[in-house]
């Protein structure tokens, strides 16, 4: 998979049509230690699927593939779809009981109205029930939806992974503290939390990947006023960006945040 420049990759991730096309994906490792490049390829794959509408959001196309259609290529199921007025997520999770078998909860990023998009710019900083301050748009969207979410994974028998590209990541990593997965991996996530915060996931698992030049994961600016830091390891994706048509294209502090361009500079995570 090669970056893209594309305004699509950017804007419309979900309108893409090449999800999970490794020709031999290596199996999910799910007693990982550490930061695993293939476990990566899964999730980052998961955080670019879910920005795709299907029936479940009134998308009914006839020859249109939905995100059942993609995941069920890969031995995977779509259990349950959350979604509110300003969040939307799914619980995915392995068709097979083996000893690799694992769920996970993925949270879209911000896409559609105006409303989302003014949740990111509410960072006053507010307490957070597991400790810490964090950003308060994102609290309030995590915590309209979190006690369905909740209950849902009560049934989850599976060793579970939170995953999510950009608010998304913002979200997995809240909800990390709330109710611990076995581990937590973000994709161009801005910070959202403070350094006491980011202390309640001391015990867990969380792994930012970042691309060089992805503007989000500098979000919001870390000055005096909301001291606002990363929970967790970062870990820089190899850099390779690709010449681009200006103005025609995406500049690379936009293109490198894009979904599909996590996926195309991870680590080889296939063995084609």
């Amino acid at each position: 998979m090669a970056f893209n420049h594309s305004w699509q990759a950017v804007f419309k991730p979900g309108a893409s049509d090449d999800f999970f096309t490794a020709d031999h994906p290596i199996a999910f490792h799910v007693n990982a230690d550490g930061f695993n490049p293939v476990n990566a390829w899964w999730l980052s794959e998961l955080s670019r699927l879910i920005y795709r509408k299907d029936a479940s959001e009134g998308v009914d196309i006839p020859g249109y593939a939905s995100r059942s259609d993609f995941l069920a290529r890969v031995g995977l199921v779509e259990r349950q779809f959350f979604s509110s007025a300003n969040i939307q997520g799914a619980l995915v999770e392995t068709m097979d009981t083996s000893d690799e078998a694992f769920a996970a909860l993925v949270f879209r990023g911000t896409t559609g109205r105006l409303s989302n998009w003014l949740f990111n710019l509410n960072m006053v900083p507010c307490a957070w029930p597991a400790g810490g301050k964090v950003h308060r748009g994102f609290k309030t969207i995590l915590m309209a939806l979190w006690d369905t979410i909740d209950a849902t994974l009560n049934t989850v028998k599976k060793p579970l992974f939170y995953t999510g590209h950009s608010l998304g990541g913002a979200l997995a990593t809240l909800a990390a503290t709330l109710r611990p997965p076995r581990a937590v991996y973000t994709f161009g996530a801005p910070r959202m939390g403070d350094a006491t915060f980011a202390e309640t996931l001391a015990h867990v698992p969380v792994f930012n990947v970042f691309n060089p030049r992805d503007i989000v994961t500098e979000l919001p600016p870390a000055g005096h006023w909301t001291r606002f830091t990363h929970a967790g390891a970062i870990v820089k994706n190899t850099e390779f960006y690709l010449p681009h048509r200006i103005f025609s294209q995406a500049p690379s502090f936009l293109a490198g945040h894009a979904p599909l361009n996590y996926t195309a500079q991870l680590p080889v995570a296939f063995d084609n």
